[in-house]
């Protein structure tokens, strides 16, 4: 679980600083390189002279104690503006996510995730290291580079600790949901995070949409009575269901767009994708499914699961198609609310659940992968 955290830390925060910092650091990297490689002696010296000139100038850059303690200086000053720049990116909205995570994590492995994303962030001071110790090695001069060893651990460790500290003082400041205080400390799945995201941000929307469905399930179920052992009946109430749930699934879509778009680079198969995607559709509609199995036979009530989960599944595929114009996915839901709704009524409920699944995750294998693809109708 740490490696996946170290990950995701590595793409958010280490990767992007190299992106935001890459002109500043190429103009340092190729001033140091000319004024060693380039740099014309005083005089005039045969080529062998001058390349043992620039070799001396190198290792006074690299093995002397006053150039040590300039680097070590600029290591720190370098260190420091780490520091800002990961706890500015803390405080974006964008990454709001990441609190409902990290802190699940015990501060040992959160250590340690923080440790790796700050060596990477360090790498031009570890290929100075590198070099020390290659020149070191050359001609027995070990002091210099095993001091800036433990100066790169040193730092690496020092700055873990203070992103450790930010997170979990952040966390603990900021006003959460109950589940989220209840469940710190729980080790999350990383596609369970927007269960997370929706009781803590969009309750409101998660209560009228509950209130609404319980509407609907009683409604259709007191409409019905009389036909209650029809198997139309409670295919009609999950698809009532899972059409009231679309603006949720709209939303789930959103946040894993808008805050996790980065997910398509880890590594994780498509069908465990799509497994997550049910899982969380489950999570999300299980007091209907309750209500569901307390009404109807056990077996009717597991083919009403199965269908609104399908439904579900292909109600969030077409998001891969029209991205996220909420007005057009709206009109998606509405047509295929009513096209299911007479393919069930003539009596092939079990017809709909099938193609519901198979196009679902047609849709979902040809184009998670191509968010740029969106189709023009």
């Amino acid at each position: 679980m740490s490696g996946s955290l170290t990950q995701v830390l590595l793409k958010i925060f280490a990767y992007r600083f190299y992106r935001e910092q890459s002109g500043l650091l190429l103009f340092l990297f190729v001033t140091l390189i000319s004024y060693c490689f380039f740099i014309n002696t005083a005089g005039v010296y045969q080529m062998e002279e001058s390349v043992f000139y620039h070799l001396m100038l190198m290792m006074t850059f690299i093995i002397t104690p006053v150039m040590m303690m300039l680097v070590f200086a600029c290591w720190l000053i370098y260190s420091m503006k780490s520091w800002q720049y990961v706890a500015a990116q803390l405080q974006l909205e964008n990454n709001q996510f990441l609190f409902y995570g990290i802190t699940s994590f015990s501060k040992f492995e959160q250590f340690k995730s923080w440790f790796c994303v700050q060596l990477v962030i360090s790498l031009p001071f570890l290929g100075y290291w590198l070099f020390a110790t290659i020149l070191g090695v050359i001609y027995d001069a070990n002091v210099i580079p095993a001091i800036t060893l433990l100066y790169i651990l040193f730092m690496a460790s020092v700055s873990a600790l203070l992103y450790v500290y930010l997170v979990n003082r952040m966390s603990k400041t900021r006003k959460t949901s109950l589940l989220f205080r209840l469940s710190s400390g729980i080790s999350k799945p990383f596609s369970s995070l927007f269960m997370y995201h929706l009781f803590d941000r969009t309750k409101l929307i998660y209560l009228l949409t509950k209130i609404a469905s319980l509407l609907v399930m009683t409604g259709v179920l007191y409409i019905f009575a009389a036909n209650k052992q029809d198997l139309r009946v409670p295919y009609i109430i999950i698809l009532s269901i899972v059409t009231l749930h679309s603006v949720l699934i709209y939303q789930e879509h959103r946040f894993k767009e808008t805050y996790l778009s980065f997910a398509r680079n880890l590594p994780y198969s498509r069908f465990n994708l799509f497994f997550n995607f049910s899982l969380i559709y489950f999570l999300i509609m299980l007091p209907e499914c309750i209500w569901c199995f307390s009404h109807f036979p056990f077996l009717t009530a597991v083919e009403m699961l199965l269908s609104g989960l399908s439904t579900a599944l292909l109600f969030r595929s077409i998001l891969h198609l029209i991205g996220l114009r909420m007005y057009r996915y709206l009109l998606w839901v509405f047509g295929l609310f009513i096209f299911s709704f007479y393919i069930i009524m003539f009596g092939m409920p079990r017809l709909s659940f099938a193609v519901s699944l198979i196009i679902s995750y047609l849709l979902f294998y040809q184009y998670y992968y191509k968010p740029e693809t969106l189709i023009k109708f």
